[in-house]
């Protein structure tokens, strides 16, 4: 009974972490040009990172640097800077890492490796055991071996690239 009580509060705990995978709604036309303006504001004072930007005009358009002068949106592209009006930029897109996802990944069974091992180790009868070790032994070893893989998890996580969609273009029909 110690042992199911370490592994159910990790579960509780790394559910609790994972990323929300809840669809992006789409702002309505009113406040479409004021949240682009917004988030092209926040993605500028970011550090630079890869964004995209598409348009029906233009197509997808990469670049490293993105801000604002009036009403339009500059990005700075492999071919130079590129100017696309505010009210024809359909979505942007920021590149993030896998490194959450991958870290959590790695954590869990290592966490629950460690929490079992470290029962066994706590709770044997040659190694003068008492019920502190039966329950601090566990957490111990949950806590480590959780540790040690999300930590090289995540250094593996942060070699993948993914993209998040950070503003999509309210459709005709929802407003």
């Amino acid at each position: 009974m110690v042992m199911q009580i370490p592994s159910a509060l990790l579960v509780l705990a790394l559910a609790g972490c994972l990323p929300s995978r809840t669809p992006v709604s789409a702002p309505s036309a009113a406040h479409a040009d004021s949240s682009l303006s917004s988030l092209v504001a926040r993605i500028s004072a970011d550090n630079p990172r890869l964004v995209r930007l598409s348009s029906r005009e233009t197509g997808r358009l990469e670049g490293d640097r993105v801000s604002l002068l009036g009403d339009s949106v500059l990005l700075n592209t492999s071919a130079g800077m590129r100017a696309i009006a505010m009210v024809n930029v359909d979505s942007v897109w920021i590149q993030t890492t896998a490194a959450r996802i991958v870290g959590i990944i790695a954590a869990v069974p290592c966490a629950l490796f460690g929490a079992l091992v470290g029962g066994f180790i706590g709770g044997d009868p040659d190694g003068n055991p008492s019920p502190l070790r039966e329950i601090l032994f566990p957490i111990i070893g949950m806590l480590g071996g959780g540790a040690v893989c999300g930590s090289v998890g995540a250094g593996v996580g942060s070699l993948i690239p993914l993209w998040r969609l950070e503003y999509p273009r309210p459709s005709e029909d929802a407003t």
